[in-house]
């Protein structure tokens, strides 16, 4: 009976120190792949520049920057973005339209973050 408590205790505790969201580490990122995200064209909504003619519209894209633990950095936007960019690379995009940001407090059940950000677009390839 013991151990069985025990066990849910560290499973509990362990499960409070992990990001419910996916959460890219950008200093294990490879500085070459950063710098490739770079080039990653973005379009926020609510910004009047209008974007290239889209060829292919590669999928949806979610990233989210969250401060976890108290001594991590606050939630950005920046940080959002860049991960957004990322995973749009990956997809093999040079553009991100419709981009919009969700700012949230803390969100101990959403996301277990004490404040975050979400990123979210259409990753897309443009017309050359």
């Amino acid at each position: 009976m013991k151990l069985g408590i025990s066990l849910i205790a560290t499973t509990l505790t362990l499960a409070a120190c992990v990001a419910f969201v996916p959460v890219t580490d950008l200093s294990k990122v490879p500085k070459e792949k950063l710098r490739a995200s770079l080039q990653v064209r973005t379009f926020v909504v609510g910004n009047e520049a209008a974007h290239p003619n889209v060829t292919d519209y590669l999928g949806e894209v979610t990233a989210y920057s969250c401060k976890q633990m108290p001594t991590d950095p606050p939630a950005s936007q920046g940080n959002a973005l860049t991960q957004l960019r990322l995973k749009a690379l990956d997809l093999g995009a040079d553009g991100i339209i419709d981009v919009t940001f969700d700012v949230r407090g803390t969100d101990a059940f959403g996301t277990n973050c004490w404040e975050s950000v979400q990123a979210s677009g259409t990753a897309v390839r443009f017309e050359r």
